[in-house]
């Protein structure tokens, strides 16, 4: 899924002679943070309602403003994820999509990538989610889809997060079944620690954690 795909047909454009009131305006409109200001094809950069409002007079046309360019766009080709990185590194509300001429073809809002994402992760499948932790120079990929696999289910979706001073990786899996407790089992006798787990988007029931705890107990033994 790449930038293209993503791109909202509701956000309006604006252009160097629009006022500061008008800018806002729009903003509350489409309840956004940032709208892209252009010039023809030209992409001129993102006005934000902070600075209009530092700016202070709302009659000023927009021309009269610093608006930054770097770090508020990509191109049309990139993938889904570096336009939510990019969005979460300028706290970004709308993310403009160039064209690799530079023209401006569109924009991307956070409810557009919240929505991609849905189906990307497969929240909107059901099964379960487990939330596991393992240490860095242990982590496979192909370990963990063979763990599941050998219990008769399939990883829809794969989450890997860590600091990068820390040895271990946390790993957060969809997967296409309820029945996760022969799977939590398996990854205990793999090593792996469990650090939670959620059925049908609630947390499993208190006897799937009691089986948990007994098990535990028992390996310990």
């Amino acid at each position: 899924m790449i930038a293209s795909e993503l791109i909202s047909n509701v956000v309006p454009v604006l252009k160097r002679g629009d006022s500061c009131l008008q800018a806002l305006n729009w903003m509350e409109l489409f309840r956004v943070s940032h709208l892209p200001l252009t010039q023809g094809k030209t992409f001129l950069g993102l006005v934000d309602d902070e600075s209009i409002y530092a700016h202070g007079d709302l009659n000023d046309k927009l021309e009269v403003l610093s608006i930054p360019v770097e770090g508020t766009y990509v191109y049309e080709d990139y993938h889904i994820f570096d336009v939510v990185g990019l969005a979460a590194a300028g706290l970004l509300s709308v993310v403009a999509v160039l064209d690799r001429k530079n023209n401006f073809i569109g924009s991307v809002t956070l409810t557009d990538i919240l929505r991609h994402l849905d189906t990307l992760l497969c929240a909107d499948q059901s099964g379960g989610i487990l939330v596991l932790e393992v240490n860095r120079i242990d982590y496979s990929l192909a370990e963990v889809a063979q763990i599941v696999e050998y219990n008769e289910a399939r990883v829809l979706s794969c989450y890997v997060s860590g600091k990068q001073d820390s040895q271990r990786l946390m790993l957060t899996l969809k997967i296409n079944t309820l029945n996760i407790d022969p799977i939590l089992e398996t990854f205990i006798r793999y090593g792996y620690t469990v650090r939670n787990s959620f059925v049908a988007g609630e947390e499993v029931q208190d006897s799937l954690k009691e089986r948990y705890g007994m098990l535990m107990k028992y390996l310990s033994m």
